[in-house]
């Protein structure tokens, strides 16, 4: 390690100790340097900020200075060469304080040899060089820290541009759905409604004529199922319900509508009273419940379903448990298959409104979905 040390800097105030550490480093095997001394601390000021030196001595005591401000001030300035203290009594606290200040080793006056002094050289550069490393490796860290906080900022910032517009679309996409469901009820199924009078009245013109009023009584049943199939699209579309009479029943008349249509026993408990939801936490939970008892319908094989939507302090909860055959490798595989997907834009829907969804799944036992809405101001 005494290999790379060629320029050695003194600062003492006592020119004795400059002479007595130029002989000893002149009997040090194979080590030539050059030595330099100053005796103030102004001046040793100077020459560190010029950092040109490979190895500093600096005395404990300068005089009226002390010799551990300059150390620190090096170090501040981000001089990285080894220093060691000179002082005339050594003990632990000279040894705590000499570290704390950044210096690399101490010897005391009079008391150390050649072979000490070269052991505090090596060892000064060796800590010094280990010192300088870590330094490096703060830095680049730091840096690494810094960058990784300005992703994070940017991502966060990313993502809740995102939720922005995935709110805004879901806003929009419920209120086309309203559009069309309107559009369906009144426009269509008036001009269903009038298709049918004018069969009626088909059939009343042409009373005497059994082929005709057949046909129009054939036409007329057509038309009826359009109708029927019209208030089923735009009920599905929007229920007017959801936004007229609110959640409880919107969902009740999805349950009742569903019973005719499958084999399903339904026990359904709500407990949301009179209290209107925000019309964002109200289509969220109604698309859910949608979504949910779809799937038990479509999947689950089982034979009962219950549904249970209540208020609970500053939350909404919402559970669908039935008694089917469950869900494979749920809850993590929601990538996979019909009722997966709808697993997953459940999910995606809930977390626009903050809320989150757990599953419990057995083959013996069935699934239970447990969904938590928290009823907050939502950032828009």
């Amino acid at each position: 390690m005494t290999s790379s040390v060629h320029r050695i800097l003194l600062v003492d105030d006592a020119q004795i100790e400059y002479l007595t550490l130029e002989r000893m480093l002149l009997k040090i095997p194979d080590f030539r340097v050059t030595l330099d001394w100053i005796p103030s601390y102004a001046q040793a000021q100077a020459a560190i900020e010029n950092g040109s030196y490979d190895l500093y001595f600096i005395d404990y005591r300068l005089g009226p200075d002390n010799g551990l401000d300059l150390i620190r001030l090096a170090r501040d300035q981000g001089i990285v060469k080894p220093i060691i203290v000179l002082t005339g009594h050594g003990s632990a606290a000279v040894d705590e304080i000499a570290a704390e200040v950044g210096a690399n080793d101490y010897l005391v006056k009079g008391e150390f040899d050649v072979v000490l002094l070269e052991r505090a050289i090596r060892y000064a550069t060796r800590n010094a060089q280990t010192m300088a490393k870590l330094n490096r490796q703060l830095i680049e860290w730091r840096a690494t820290a810094q960058e990784l906080q300005l992703q994070t900022t940017l991502r966060a910032a990313a993502e809740a541009e995102v939720q922005h517009v995935l709110r805004q679309l879901m806003s929009e996409q419920e209120a086309e759905r309203k559009r069309i469901a309107r559009e369906l009820h009144d426009n269509l199924g008036q001009s269903v409604t009038l298709v049918q009078l004018g069969l009626d009245a088909i059939a009343r013109k042409f009373a005497t004529q059994p082929e005709l009023v057949e046909k129009a009584a054939a036409l007329k049943k057509i038309t009826q199922e359009i109708g029927t199939s019209l208030h089923r699209i735009a009920w599905e579309a929007r229920p007017a319900a959801l936004d007229t009479l609110g959640l409880a029943d919107a969902v009740t008349q999805l349950v009742a509508d569903w019973e005719p249509h499958s084999s399903l026993k339904f026990d359904l408990h709500l407990g949301l009273g009179d209290r209107r939801l925000p019309a964002v936490v109200e289509s969220t939970l109604y698309r859910v419940v949608q979504e949910g008892l779809t799937n038990v319908v479509r999947h689950a094989n089982a034979e009962r379903v219950g549904l249970v939507l209540e208020i609970r302090s500053s939350e909404v909860i919402c559970i669908i448990e039935d008694d089917g055959v469950g869900i494979l490798d749920a809850p993590h595989a929601t990538d996979r298959g019909p009722r997966h997907l709808g697993l997953l834009g459940m999910r995606e829907r809930l977390a626009l409104v903050d809320g989150a969804m757990e599953i419990e799944t057995s083959k013996t036992k069935g699934t239970a979905l447990f969904v938590r809405v928290p009823l907050k101001p939502l950032q828009e």
